[in-house]
């Protein structure tokens, strides 16, 4: 069976395999990331749907309609954005296969060697170490804390047993190469790490290369297993990720039965991302885009247990990056509305610790006390609903929300 493996993001499209290589960073492989958690995106100032503009980037690779095609994403994208990408990749062969990017840096380690094998993928902001558990450390300040805490929760994963860590650095991630240098330091520092292995794009394209001359029958059972359109569940059930987190316009949740990131209190969560914004929420919370009805249109992550408690999150982008022009901004939106609706109104408040402008929205039935941050130009408006009177049920998870968003550009 004739077989290809296809890189795809955290931005970049490019076959891995056969000796072609087959970068693509045109614009309109940009807009399909910047897009993809989107239904409807702008190409040339015409609209178009982001389905079809991924058959469009995905169709533009020559692989030659091999048999099967197995197309890598990084490990930590939600179960909506794998959809998007299996069902445009249907354009490249007969049978599409998605797997994780932990999945084809794991064949650097094989089992057989190693009794575990941990995979850290690095991303704009945050680093996800995968192993015995998910765990995922922001980004953000100094690279020395970020690293302090990724070795930390690898020795964790560790202590038990011998293992190799394999450390994937994509060029397209800034700082990716550097921070994956510091990490592999600390690692080999500790001593109780048998081998660490830092990947870049050029051995990560080895790598595909290997498993592709490897045995016939090998790569056969990984097309046979788990093509998309019969299979999705397990492929889903193995994809690591957030709301992110990578590339976005649109909030998606991660799948219940993954396990998230545990949180001080034992909640599991995820990372999600609507625009270029990043932040934690429940895991197990589902999500929606809610366009009709009172306010803006916004992503609700609503909790499966009671309707009234729910995140609502919204971002865009301003002129001037100070807290100071948005409250103004909120201000005069506020005044224009009827009076009773929006209370509370502070342009120089605090939330879980951030300089903030807060306000509450009442309804009928709920309040939403909504904190609006503003970081890199990009405005970051986190809604927590709770009922009357019943603030404190959503302390916890609004708290979590607001310290962890941050502008990914």
């Amino acid at each position: 069976m004739s077989t290809h493996v296809v890189e795809v993001g955290p931005k970049v499209v490019r076959q891995l395999c056969c000796g072609a290589d087959a970068v693509t960073h045109d614009e309109m492989v940009r807009v399909a990331f910047d897009s993809i958690d989107d239904p409807v995106t702008l190409v040339d100032l015409r609209p178009v749907t982001v389905d079809s503009l991924w058959r469009m980037v995905l169709g533009s690779m020559d692989c030659g309609r091999p048999e099967c095609a197995i197309l890598v994403h990084p490990s930590w994208w939600a179960p909506a954005r794998i959809d998007v990408i299996g069902a445009a990749a249907q354009v490249l062969a007969g049978e599409v296969v998605m797997r994780p990017r932990s999945w084809l840096l794991k064949q650097a380690c094989p089992p057989e060697s190693w009794p575990m094998t941990v995979v850290v993928e690095i991303a704009d902001c945050f680093v996800v170490v995968t192993g015995a558990e998910v765990v995922a450390e922001t980004r953000r300040g100094q690279p020395q804390p970020v690293v302090d805490a990724v070795v930390r929760s690898i020795h964790k994963m560790t202590s038990d047993t011998s293992a190799a860590v394999v450390i994937d650095a994509p060029s397209t991630v800034a700082g990716a190469g550097a921070l994956a240098a510091t990490i592999a330091e600390g690692l080999q520092a500790g001593g109780v790490i048998d081998t660490v292995q830092v990947f870049d794009d050029a051995r990560l394209k080895s790598c595909a290369a290997e498993f592709i001359q490897g045995e016939d029958s090998t790569v056969d059972a990984h097309c046979v297993e788990a093509p998309v359109r019969d299979h999705r569940g397990r492929w889903r059930l193995t994809s690591v990720v957030l709301l992110i987190i990578a590339v976005f316009g649109v909030f998606v949740a991660l799948a219940p039965a993954r396990r998230g990131v545990l949180t001080g209190g034992g909640l599991p969560t995820t990372f999600l991302v609507e625009g270029r914004v990043v932040l934690e929420v429940p895991a197990e919370w589902p999500t929606q885009r809610v366009v009709a009805g009172p306010g803006s249109a916004r992503v609700q992550v609503k909790s499966p247990s009671d309707p009234e408690m729910s995140l609502h999150v919204t971002q865009s982008r301003v002129a001037i990056a100070a807290l100071s022009a948005t409250a103004e901004s909120l201000r005069q939106a506020i005044d224009a509305e009827p009076v009773g609706v929006f209370v509370d109104f502070n342009p120089a408040g605090n939330s879980a610790g951030r300089p903030a402008v807060t306000y509450r929205e009442v309804r009928s039935g709920h309040d939403i006390r909504w904190t609006v941050l503003v970081d890199k130009a990009v405005r970051i408006s986190i809604g927590c609903q709770s009922r009357h009177g019943y603030e404190d049920s959503m302390r916890q998870v609004c708290d979590l929300a607001v310290r962890s968003a941050r502008a990914l550009s």
